[in-house]
């Protein structure tokens, strides 16, 4: 620490201070009124219809699990679910149930489930791009995020907001463009999205000291933001490591994977 002859609080100490405070007001917001605090969505920077429709649906959503999580633990919280050997422990955990999830399952006998449903459930059920047979992807991403089979309309509107969000900040192309084209793609990328925290919304909202039931909102909203520009940082790093690194031109007419 060093202290100036104007100045007997040191700059660090200062600093620290600073930072204390704002995780005691990030505490404080999240603490105050936690019995009733709301999971209903508030508007963000990203806000457009088709956000606040996806929000609104985690949101009943989010209510809705949350009364059956407070029940479980209320009526079940001291039900033995298996006994754990050290065989288990030594291979990972394998075998042991640890977790509970619904978004998506591994099944050793019936494969992958997507909400309930199975691959080729989804496949067949989810909208699809015109003249093709595929599942679109974010259709599915849809279907994670609320439970729902998302309608054409929907799975449209959220294509748009997708390509809305695709743009790239030049630092983090000029990052990629430093390292090496021998370095592998996977670290590029890993690189790429650390580069894109300066923007992070959730970060910007944590600083200023968001209660904690509005932490799911931020976290989506950076989510989106991810999933929007990864399909363009992965056609960089292809294109400068295994071309002649030119980037076709993005094309918002086409959905969020085929670009």
């Amino acid at each position: 620490c060093v202290s100036s002859s104007s100045d007997s609080f040191p700059s660090c100490h200062r600093t620290t201070m600073e930072r204390v405070n704002r995780i005691a007001r990030h505490v404080s917001a999240g603490l105050v009124g936690d019995e009733g605090r709301s999971l209903s969505s508030a508007p963000t920077a990203g806000s457009s219809p088709i956000i606040e429709s996806l929000k609104g649906k985690i949101a009943t959503l989010a209510k809705e699990r949350s009364a059956l999580k407070a029940d479980l633990l209320k009526s079940h919280g001291e039900k033995k679910i298996q006994d754990v050997t050290v065989e288990m422990a030594i291979n990972g955990a394998r075998s042991m149930k640890t977790m509970v999830t619904e978004t998506s399952d591994l099944d050793a006998n019936t494969g992958i489930a997507y909400r309930g449903k199975s691959l080729y459930e989804c496949n067949k059920e989810l909208p699809k791009a015109p003249g093709g047979s595929c599942a679109l992807p974010e259709a599915a991403f849809w279907l994670l995020l609320t439970g729902e089979v998302p309608s054409e309309a929907e799975v449209r509107a959220f294509t748009e907001e997708l390509h809305k969000r695709s743009e790239i900040p030049a630092n983090v192309m000029a990052t990629i463009d430093s390292l090496p084209k021998e370095t592998h793609p996977m670290t590029q990328l890993s690189v790429a999205m650390l580069a894109l925290q300066k923007d992070s919304k959730f970060a910007k909202q944590y600083d200023l000291g968001m209660k904690k039931n509005e932490y799911w909102e931020f976290a989506l909203e950076d989510s989106l933001d991810l999933v929007a520009k990864i399909p363009v940082v992965a056609a960089k790093i292809y294109r400068r490591t295994f071309k002649d690194g030119k980037m076709p031109a993005y094309n918002s007419k086409l959905d969020w994977a085929a670009n």
